[in-house]
């Protein structure tokens, strides 16, 4: 969880790593989908905690989204389709070169 919550609070900052750093953070939104989903884990009362912190990231993080998927993308999940509306220049040249997706550049 915190290191979804610390990934998400680089996001709103303006992501300033590469693109192969911000796909691996990233992949942190899938290890907790599938604990998310687990059946095993329903009857810990715990779980009602960690989804309430996981669903507040997921807020955070849907607000720093571009409107424009990325492309090949959008069947994925929803964390996965996007990317940032705006990044730190290394992050957004290499979006703009690797995907022709333009975003906001801000400096840190």
């Amino acid at each position: 969880m915190e290191g979804w919550e610390q990934f998400v609070e680089f996001c709103e900052e303006g992501y300033h790593d590469n693109l192969d750093e911000y796909w691996f953070d990233l992949s942190i939104r899938d290890a907790i989908e599938r604990v998310l989903t687990d059946e095993r884990l329903f009857g810990f009362p715990q779980m009602g905690w960690v989804r309430e912190r996981i669903e507040a990231a997921d807020e955070r993080f849907r607000a720093v989204l571009s409107e424009q998927p990325m492309p090949g993308r959008s069947e994925r999940s929803w964390w996965d389709a996007y990317v940032p509306a705006w990044a730190g220049p290394e992050f957004a040249a290499e979006l703009r070169d690797t995907y022709g997706i333009h975003v906001e550049v801000r400096e840190s």
